[in-house]
């Protein structure tokens, strides 16, 4: 498994415009939603998040998968409704795992959301739905 730190502008406008990049029907990808770290400890303001990394790197670490990992920026950025990851990714919570997956008629998504990304059980049920 590799984390891959994803820029935001690499990704389509849209979780629907993953269709480009998973080319076959069954095709996934996984994109870890995280945040900014907090400038005074280094450390990711959002304590989920803080919380949920080193199980999703230990869950994955002997996977094939690679996982990207966005950040959605600091509090105020993330609190925003006009904020892309909210209104266009359909982000309700930070920690976020997403599993896309190609279909026959575009894509379809599945999410683990917040405390639950602790959760090896859920993590599992995604990687094996």
């Amino acid at each position: 498994m590799v984390l891959v730190n994803t820029a935001t502008s690499s990704l389509p406008s849209s979780w629907q415009g993953l269709t480009d990049r998973l080319s076959n029907v069954g095709d996934s990808a996984y994109i870890f939603f995280i945040c900014d770290n907090d400038a005074s400890t280094g450390k990711p303001w959002c304590p989920d998040v803080r919380a949920a990394i080193p199980v999703v790197q230990k869950y994955f670490e002997k996977r094939p998968e690679e996982i990207l990992v966005v950040s959605v920026g600091q509090l105020p950025q993330w609190k925003s409704p006009d904020s892309i990851f909210r209104t266009k990714w359909d982000l309700k919570a930070i920690p976020t795992l997403v599993k896309y997956t190609r279909t026959q008629d575009g894509v379809s998504q599945q999410q683990v959301v917040e405390k639950d990304v602790k959760d090896e059980g859920l993590l599992k049920a995604l990687v094996h739905s």
